[in-house]
């Protein structure tokens, strides 16, 4: 099913399999905040992307029940930041995912943290 909200704000999927995914969003005008800078809410749009494509890989169903996300170094206009999420550990219920979000020169630009709730 597709991420509405992911493909309004310009999130491209570029790789899913089990335990990993990697978005991309190439950063516009409309995507900057009052500092010229990436908006927080942004970043962590994309991140979060890259975690739902990565919990709910093939038949899985899975939500979020507790994410965190450290922003590192500003990102700006023209920039393409990607998110990186693997999965850390896993049990039959629950599962921890770390997504990397780096710029084109794959400087880090944020670290989030997810936990999901596999419903099956």
């Amino acid at each position: 099913m597709p991420d509405f909200f992911g493909e309004f704000v310009g999130v491209q999927i570029v790789d899913v399999k089990d335990g990993y995914a990697k978005a991309s969003l190439k950063i516009t005008k409309d995507h900057t905040n009052f500092h010229g800078v990436a908006h927080g809410g942004v970043i962590f749009t994309l991140a979060d992307c890259a975690f739902a494509e990565a919990v709910n890989f093939g038949e899985r169903i899975a939500v979020a029940i507790q994410v965190s996300i450290n922003y590192l170094s500003p990102s700006k206009e023209g920039d393409i930041l990607t998110a990186e999420a693997t999965r850390i550990s896993e049990s039959r219920k629950i599962s921890l995912y770390h997504i990397k979000v780096t710029n084109q020169d794959k400087k880090l630009i944020a670290l989030f943290a997810g936990t999901a709730y596999h419903k099956q």
